[in-house]
């Protein structure tokens, strides 16, 4: 049998690792052996020369193409293997640093703690204040940011103290330090409406409500100073005062929104804002809507930071803010809205990138709650999942809850997100998709179960320590600098 011949042929051909020209003619005559060379004899004629062609001499492969008849096929390519998931990393050239959120609320008293609070009893600002008066300056530091917080309810100067981390209307003077009823005390057991019936600052005609504010405080600050300013490693004692590294840290915190020039800012902060209602003669109507409506399927856009329902359902039922409900038919209405809770996905996903690759590291609210946690962030790791390759936790990733709508038929992007924070802050992941469609994303989501950020920002220049410090007129920037570089020394 042909074949049998052409194989033993080719075992003695390759027992010296090489094939010469005769021993091509000799794999040629077995495979005669028939009379002709049929279709599967030249094929495996072709096969020896893909598996062995490294092993041809020149002259060897010009006679297996002259007996062949015709040019030989080249070798067939490699099998296509699928490739993996990409990988990419983006890093800022330093890490930030952070510290205690300095919150404004209190314990019910106004010493507070030192390494805490900014208003507190031997805090910086207190210490700020000694060290003005040993200089024969105006001091009033500590004073300034005594001032109630909550002032702004009055119409008066507010500062950045809390008395109470939880606001009561059943006591609301002494839990806010707001002089409501304006008689020049602060008393106890005072009933004032200042909150809504959806516990927002408003008035509902009740004073049942209350209000957690044990989060207030100066994240934001904090981060961006962890942006702007090298570390305080050391005490400084200036004038017989001596402050420490976490007391210069809390100056630096005051002095943050002074310094960096403006922000870049990106999203839109999730602020629990009531549902919106549009009547078809353009008034518009606040409340809280009652039962499901979809507002991210088809036909949903953006408005601001609105998500517009594609569909009205029948009747809409909503509470309003004063606690009454009311029906629509959706013949009375135009359009419903509802604060979406869910940034643009891609865009989040692009702004990381870029920022990060300029070096400086950035700010994100890490999730999208109500209540804000700014987190200085320095490094992302992200793993792509592209041209049909899938994660495993990609049916589960709302492909009908994107930013636009639902997904449509462009290719889909899985992506997996690691962001690490800054001053030891941990990391948090991320997962979403991106749908693209002519070389542009057109739409994003976040998956289920996956958080989301809420807003990202960043100084837009490095700190100069000049200017006026808005935050707390007592705090004057050189002095803050001659602290800072002595304890950076």
């Amino acid at each position: 049998m042909s074949i049998d011949s052409i194989r033993r042929a080719l075992t003695t051909a390759t027992s010296n690792n090489s094939i010469n020209r005769d021993e091509v003619r000799k794999l040629f005559t077995a495979a005669r052996d028939g009379g002709s060379i049929d279709a599967t004899e030249k094929a495996e004629l072709q096969a020896i020369l893909n598996t062995h062609g490294s092993k041809f001499t020149v002259a060897a492969k010009a006679e297996f193409s002259r007996l062949f008849g015709t040019q030989p096929l080249p070798p067939p390519p490699p099998p296509v293997v699928a490739a993996g998931p990409e990988k990419a990393t983006y890093e800022a050239t330093r890490q930030p640093w952070t510290t205690t959120y300095w919150p404004m609320a209190g314990s019910g008293s106004d010493v507070g703690s030192a390494s805490s609070n900014l208003w507190a009893k031997d805090g910086a600002l207190d210490k700020l204040d000694s060290l003005l008066k040993a200089q024969g300056k105006t001091t009033g530091a500590r004073g300034f940011e005594l001032k109630p917080n909550l002032n702004w309810l009055v119409g008066k100067e507010a500062g950045h103290y809390i008395p109470n981390s939880y606001l009561s209307e059943t006591d609301a003077e002494t839990t806010t330090g707001v002089d409501f009823n304006n008689n020049g005390t602060i008393d106890k057991d005072v009933k004032w409406d200042f909150i809504d019936s959806r516990g927002q600052f408003g008035k509902d005609g009740k004073t049942d409500g209350s209000l957690s504010v044990g989060w207030w405080g100066s994240c934001d600050k904090v981060a961006r100073a962890g942006i702007l300013f090298a570390e305080p490693k050391k005490d400084v004692t200036l004038n017989g005062v001596t402050f420490t590294a976490q007391d210069i840290k809390g100056l630096l915190t005051v002095l943050a929104d002074s310094q960096g020039g403006g922000s870049d800012f990106i999203g839109n902060r999730y602020d629990a804002q009531p549902d919106t209602l549009t009547l078809r003669n353009g008034q518009q109507v606040r409340g809280t809507i009652q039962g499901e409506v979809e507002f991210a399927g088809a036909g949903s856009r953006h408005q601001g930071d609105l998500q517009i329902a594609g569909k009205i359902p029948d009747e809409v039922k909503v509470t309003l803010l004063d606690g009454t409900e009311k029906t629509y038919k959706a013949s009375e209405l135009s359009s419903i809205g509802r604060e979406d809770k869910r940034d643009d996905a891609a865009l989040f996903h692009t702004t990381i990138a870029e920022w990060l690759k300029s070096g400086r590291p950035a700010v994100m609210d890490k999730d999208s709650g109500e209540h804000v946690w700014n987190y200085n962030f320095y490094k992302a790791e992200d793993v792509s999942y592209k041209n049909g390759l899938k994660p495993s936790w990609a049916d589960s990733a709302n492909l009908n809850g994107g930013f636009n709508g639902p997904a449509g038929d462009g290719n889909l992007t899985y992506v997996e997100r690691k962001v690490d924070l800054g001053g030891g802050g941990g990391s948090e992941n991320y997962r979403y998709w991106m749908e693209e469609k002519n070389g542009k994303v057109v739409n994003s989501g976040f998956a289920e179960g996956s958080s989301s950020p809420d807003f990202l920002w960043r100084p837009q220049t490095e700190a100069a320590f000049a200017g006026r410090n808005a935050r707390n007129p007592f705090v004057d920037p050189a002095l803050v600098k001659e602290l800072y570089e002595k304890s950076i020394q």
